[in-house]
């Protein structure tokens, strides 16, 4: 390989394969900003790369093999010159996948009990009566990625127009599924007093008196995918096949804050709303 000089620009195709990037992940890479080309033909479209950031670009390939998004490199990029930031980035991440490998490894052995056919003994199932309330509500259609930015706009929206008046529980009520490909609708939702309005932003509705099956689950357990193996054991326990028929949806009631608790604390309940008791 000749040596690297510090003014000499590279080819695209060049640069590509000296930094271990496809022509794809450049031009991506170029569009949203993260690594930009020296300079670019205007009569052709070509772009050329300066050697030096061969380094850059063989830091972001390697950033990526680690499952680290776009948004998250381009904020490690930033704080290299910033001391140990971007090594405290790194730390975090690392954390990060080690909490959705824990999650996974949950999942797998949920999996594993199915395929065994046998007993799952890690949620406990349990009913109760929930009676007719009235609710503040903010509803959204959106994708798993934007979850936790409308739960903290619903949050502020609540607090904002009730205050500590509302009496909680907080919660999400899934009436479609919510994940990278599908986009609900998800709605939150604040139990309130009679006296709550309606607003432009914040909707009041009232849901009748029902049971549902639930199981209480801890921080690590509500991580995803870990989450998925409750939600299986409630669609799948006696308690809701007996009852299946509500028309209400299934929802996540909050025992605290995720950003408050341990991956050991208790943190919600995934609710199932059960339908009428059948006659014998």
């Amino acid at each position: 390989m000749p040596s690297d000089t510090e003014g000499e620009l590279l080819r695209s195709g060049e640069f590509a394969r000296r930094s271990r990037l496809s022509p794809k992940a450049l031009r991506i890479y170029s569009e949203t900003g993260l690594l930009q080309p020296v300079e670019v033909d205007p009569a052709n479209g070509y772009r050329r790369y300066g050697v030096a950031q061969l380094r850059t670009a063989r830091l972001i390939a390697m950033l990526r093999g680690i499952d680290m998004s776009l948004a998250e490199i381009g904020s490690l990029l930033r704080d290299l010159d910033s001391g140990g930031a971007a090594i405290d980035r790194l730390g975090d991440h690392l954390q990060a996948l080690e909490a959705h490998h824990t999650s996974r490894r949950s999942l797998v052995r949920h999996i594993h009990a199915i395929l065994r056919e046998e007993d799952r003994p890690m949620f406990t199932i349990a009913i109760r009566h929930v009676p007719a309330r009235r609710m503040m509500s903010v509803q959204r259609r959106l994708k798993a990625s934007e979850t936790d930015a409308f739960v903290r706009e619903a949050k502020d929206l609540f607090a904002a127009h009730a205050g500590a008046t509302a009496p909680g529980p907080f919660s999400l009520i899934f009436h479609g599924v919510v994940d990278h490909e599908s986009d609900g609708p998800l709605e939150a939702t604040l139990v309130c007093s009679d006296e709550t309005g309606a607003t432009d932003l914040v909707g009041i509705r009232s849901e009748d008196a029902h049971d549902e099956a639930f199981t209480t689950i801890t921080k690590a357990q509500w991580e995803y995918p870990a989450i998925l193996a409750a939600y299986d054991a409630l669609a799948c326990s006696p308690e809701v096949v007996a009852r299946p028929e509500s028309p209400l949806s299934c929802r996540e009631v909050y025992l605290a804050d995720p950003e408050a608790v341990g991956p050991d604390d208790l943190l919600c309940d995934i609710a199932y709303p059960l339908g009428p008791l059948r006659g014998p």
